[in-house]
């Protein structure tokens, strides 16, 4: 299990200080090539609906590939991770040269796409670990991932690629970490063909909808808020890992005593109030105008919001068990999240080339309050 923690650790700090970077680094590119902000914005969100349309595709292959064992699933998932982060560099260092940068960035986005299919977690890692010192410490320390993910771009020349070269490195030491773990074996008794056929039948068309509903809050926080927060702080990576790591760490502080607050007044199973903190900080963010009211807001999400563990997304959004269970439903979970995050990619980028970009942004994060309003009230 000490194995397995540290391997979490390095995955979800390497994750926390570039994966959001990757997709801030990919619009700046289509901008910088064509020109146009809603162009820039659509193309980002069509890559980011690929990435996810690959995980719906791939994830009954990879359930199955758990009958040899999840430890090799993971070790060959995290070497997807290094390989999409590799050739993230690569292309922003020239390597593939013009003609074969579009190319090389539709191979990270598959890649990265197939990671996430093939990363599961069936152990209970953080949940042993929750409430120590050791796990306080580590989540201080992811969440100070981005912090020194800006500092590093902004005072090393060129920063860019080899911030993405180290991300690689370190979860090609994560999966180092990982081959002391115990071995498991999961028996995913779907065929293929058979999982898309449970994905759409009436059995399970709630349980589908709930995920579908809940991809479509995942891709609102992991894509578009930080692109709005990015063209509201003047296209600034400091700043904007500055936030991310002050956010964390308020919300690291204050969700204690927050939820002990909420359970001396007897409002935990409050659905009323539930749904107020879902839906709230995602009508606070069609009204910032400020560094500091991005800041205000997202302490008040992360501190607030019901969260399965932590306050880092950016990692525990890659597994829709929570970490402790993987079966059958577990598969048509993680479909149904990539299904969400597809639709509100579409939407966001329609809205774009039809309107403007601050409107996708609306249409986005309103669909979001909805959708945080609905899974609240239905948790």
């Amino acid at each position: 299990m000490k194995g397995l923690a540290l391997h979490r650790f390095l995955l979800r700090f390497a994750l926390a200080g570039a994966s959001i970077f990757a997709w801030i680094v990919l619009f700046q590119y289509f901008y910088l090539v064509g020109g146009n902000l809603a162009l820039a914005v659509s193309q980002t969100a069509f890559l980011y609906a690929l990435s996810a349309l690959i995980t719906c595709l791939a994830t009954p292959y990879a359930a199955r590939a758990l009958r040899a064992g999840t430890r090799r699933a993971i070790t060959f998932a995290l070497l997807l991770a290094i390989a999409s982060f590799t050739v993230l560099g690569a292309t922003l260092e020239g390597f593939w040269g013009s003609q074969g940068t579009g190319g090389a960035i539709g191979v990270f986005a598959v890649l990265f796409g197939l990671y996430r299919a093939l990363y599961w977690i069936p152990y209970e890692v953080e949940a042993s670990t929750a409430g120590t010192r050791r796990s306080f410490a580590a989540e201080i320390l992811i969440a100070l991932a981005p912090l020194c993910a800006a500092l590093f771009i902004t005072t090393v020349v060129p920063a860019l690629m080899w911030l993405f070269y180290i991300a690689a490195l370190i979860i090609g030491l994560s999966a180092l970490a990982i081959l002391s773990a115990p071995d498991t074996y999961e028996n995913f008794s779907w065929g293929y063909r058979q999982t898309f056929h449970e994905l759409i039948s009436r059995e399970h068309r709630a349980y589908v909808t709930q995920a579908i509903v809940e991809g479509i809050s995942g891709a609102a926080l992991l894509l578009f808020w930080p692109l709005a927060v990015f063209l509201l702080i003047g296209w600034s990576y400091a700043v904007l890992g500055v936030i991310l790591s002050l956010t964390f760490l308020v919300a690291i502080l204050l969700r204690t005593p927050a939820r002990a607050l909420l359970r001396y007044a007897g409002l935990t199973n409050s659905r009323l109030l539930s749904g107020v903190l879902a839906a709230s900080p995602w009508l606070f963010r069609l009204t910032i105008a400020s560094p500091l009211s991005v800041v205000l807001v997202d302490s008040y999400f992360y501190t607030t919001t019901p969260r399965r563990m932590g306050v880092d997304p950016l990692s525990f959004e890659q597994y829709a068990d929570g970490g402790s269970l993987i079966d059958e439903y577990t598969a048509l979970k993680e479909m149904a999240l990539s299904i969400g995050k597809v639709a509100a990619c579409f939407l966001a980028a329609f809205v774009a080339i039809l309107l403007s970009v601050p409107a996708a942004f609306v249409a986005v994060f309103s669909v979001a309050a909805l959708s945080s309003l609905y899974l609240a009230l239905k948790r």
